[in-house]
C-alpha cells in the first residue's frame, strides 16, 4: 500500500505547514451542510446525551450558530455515515470548539479518536489564527472517542453543570494547542493516514510525553 502525503511539512526552518487531512485507513470526514440536519438530529435524540428541543426549533438553531464546518463521519470502505463532526464558535483569540457525534452501533471502537484527530489537524490547517482546539464533554460520553480521549488534556471541570437523563453531570472542557500539535500530533495523524504499517510505537509514545507536558507545562505551549 503506498503512503499517503504527510500531515506536516517543514519548510523555512521552523515554519510548519499542515495539510489538511479528510481521510485515515478507517475514517472518512465528507462536507455536509445544514440538510443533513435532520439526520443529525435524529442521531442526537437516538444518543440520549443531550436534552433536545423539536426538531424545527433545533433547524433554526443550527442555522444561528456559528460554525466553520459542518462534517458526516464516514466508514471509508462501506461509505456509511455513523455520526457527524462540527468545528464552531470561533473566537477572535483563535479558540474554536469541536463537536463529535457518532453512532456506537456502527462505528467502531476508536473511530471517534481518528475524527477528533482530522478535525483538530483541518482547523489548525485551514486557519492560521487558530491557536486552540477544544472540545467539551461529560463522563457518558468521553468513552466514545476511545484511546485519543484518554490522552487530550482536560483544562477545566464545571461541576454538576449539565442537566439530561434525570442528573446533573459534570462538563469538561479539553484542549489542543497549535504548538503541540505541529509538533507531535500532525506526525501520528500522519502515520493514521499512511497505513498500520508506518503506525510506530515511538512516535505514539512521543505523543503521549508531550500530551503529559501540556498538563504540567500548558504554559510552554500556550502560546
Amino acid at each position: 500500500m503506498r503512503p499517503g502525503p504527510i500531515a506536516a511539512e517543514r519548510i523555512q526552518g521552523d515554519r510548519i505547514v499542515l495539510i489538511p487531512h479528510v481521510e485515515t485507513q478507517r475514517t472518512t470526514l465528507a462536507i455536509a451542510d445544514l440538510s443533513d440536519g435532520v439526520a443529525l438530529y435524529e442521531l442526537l435524540l437516538g444518543l440520549g446525551l443531550h436534552s433536545m428541543p423539536p426538531l424545527k426549533v433545533f433547524l433554526e438553531q443550527i442555522k444561528k450558530q456559528n460554525i466553520s464546518a459542518l462534517f458526516a463521519i464516514r466508514l471509508r470502505h462501506t461509505g456509511e455515515t455513523v455520526g457527524f463532526g462540527t468545528l464552531h464558535e470561533m473566537d477572535p483569540a483563535g479558540h474554536i470548539q469541536v463537536g463529535i457525534f457518532t453512532d456506537t452501533d456502527k462505528a467502531r471502537y476508536g473511530l471517534g479518536g481518528e475524527a477528533m484527530m482530522l478535525l483538530v489537524n483541518y482547523a489548525f490547517a485551514t486557519w492560521e489564527n487558530v491557536r486552540k482546539v477544544y472540545f467539551v464533554t461529560t463522563d457518558a460520553s468521553i468513552d466514545r472517542l476511545g484511546w485519543v480521549g484518554g490522552l487530550i488534556p482536560k483544562e477545566a471541570t464545571l461541576p454538576q453543570h449539565m442537566f439530561f437523563q434525570g442528573c446533573l453531570w459534570d462538563v469538561h472542557f479539553y484542549a489542543i494547542y497549535r504548538r503541540m500539535w505541529e509538533k507531535q500530533g500532525a506526525d501520528v495523524l500522519n502515520r493514521l493516514v499512511a497505513g498500520p504499517g508506518a503506525v510506530r510505537p515511538k512516535g505514539l509514545r512521543a505523543f503521549v510525553r508531550h500530551l503529559r507536558k501540556l498538563v504540567t507545562r500548558p504554559k510552554e505551549y500556550a502560546r
